[in-house]
């Protein structure tokens, strides 16, 4: 059986005696003693904290769009991407708690200037706005997931970025249907 020593100075895990001589990797796994968990890697953590700031940012450019005077059409895709964001992002937090990664309680900066600039426009410049920025970040999103999928180590992120692309990909797609719908430039 393989052994790996104990860090200096730490307590043998229950059941080894002191003294005995290197912990068991049964016991020990690859992170040391039973119930310690090695940190997601640096990647899986970064891929994890943006889709989560994506979402709340999608929620919230959701929700802005049931409150402005648009078209119907937005404001019903607003709401589908306030239910699908929310739906994403409580599975994305049980799969951040799952490897250890602390989220962030705010969209990014770029994304709260595109916020507030969706806070202060109304109609036709609110609709604009609204496909172009969601269509970009949603292109992003899917990117980011790819991206993941390939050089992602994390299995439960890598499923949570399997599992989500369908979504986002759907939300891309409506975008652009809705753009040619309302006469807005088609996002590319």
């Amino acid at each position: 059986m393989l052994s790996v020593p104990a860090p200096a100075g730490a307590a043998p895990p229950p059941g080894h005696p002191p003294g005995a001589g290197p912990v068991p990797a049964a016991i020990a796994g690859p992170a040391g003693p039973a119930g310690e968990r090695d940190r997601p890697a640096r990647h899986d953590a970064r891929y994890l904290r943006a889709a989560h700031q994506a979402n709340m940012a999608g929620i919230e450019a959701g929700q802005l769009a049931g409150t402005k005077d648009v078209a119907p059409q937005l404001a019903d895709l607003g709401a589908q991407f306030v239910a699908d964001n929310t739906q994403l992002d409580a599975e994305l937090r049980r799969t951040a708690a799952a490897v250890g990664v602390e989220l962030p309680t705010k969209p990014n900066r770029d994304q709260q200037v595109v916020l507030g600039r969706l806070r202060d426009a109304d109609g036709d410049r609110f609709e604009r706005l609204f496909v172009a920025s969601e269509a970009s970040a949603h292109k992003r999103a899917i990117r980011r997931n790819e991206t993941e999928l390939d050089r992602g180590t994390e299995p439960e992120a890598k499923q949570y970025a399997q599992e989500s692309t369908p979504i986002l990909q759907t939300h891309y797609d409506d975008l652009r249907a809705l753009a040619a719908e309302l006469g807005l430039p088609r996002p590319g």
